[in-house]
C-alpha cells in the first residue's frame, strides 16, 4: 500500500463522513464545503508516509467533524510505529547505548521516522 492508497482511502472515507453528515443535517453544505477544502488542501498527492502521517494528524485541527476518519488513523500510527519505537527505545537502554536510544526517541517525537508499508496478505480461496 502506498502512501497515495492511504490518501485515497481517507479522501474516501471523508467523503463517505461527509455525506453521512448532510444527510442527517448534523453538518451544513458549508462545513461540508470547508471540510472537503481541508482535505484536499492538506492531503497531495505523492506525499511520503510521514508527510502524510503527519498531515492526517492536522485534518481534525480546524475541523472537528473530521476526527472519525483521523482517530483511526492515529491509532494505527500509534500501534504500527510508536509501540514498536518504544520497545526499540527501552532495548537500546538495557544495551546500554544510550546515544542511540536518545537519538530514536527524538526522531519518534518529531515524526522523523523513514517509515516503509509492510504488508501481508492472504490468498482469495473463493
Amino acid at each position: 500500500m502506498t502512501p497515495d492508497d492511504i490518501r485515497q482511502q481517507i479522501e474516501l472515507q471523508v467523503v463517505e463522513l461527509i455525506k453521512k453528515k448532510l444527510a442527517d443535517g448534523s453538518m451544513t453544505e458549508e462545513r461540508a464545503q470547508q471540510a472537503s477544502q481541508v482535505v484536499l488542501s492538506t492531503l497531495k498527492p505523492g506525499m511520503s508516509f510521514e508527510e502524510l502521517y503527519r498531515a492526517i494528524a492536522k485534518l481534525d485541527d480546524t475541523v472537528q467533524e473530521l476526527a472519525p476518519v483521523v482517530l483511526p488513523m492515529m491509532e494505527q500510527y500509534e500501534h504500527d510505529i510508536v509501540k514498536p519505537i518504544e520497545k526499540n527505545v527501552t532495548e537500546l537502554i538495557s544495551l546500554g547505548q544510550y546515544d542511540a536510544a536518545t537519538k530514536l526517541a527524538k526522531q519518534a517525537i518529531g515524526q522523523d521516522i523513514k517509515m516503509q508499508w509492510t504488508g501481508s496478505g492472504k490468498p482469495d480461496v473463493s
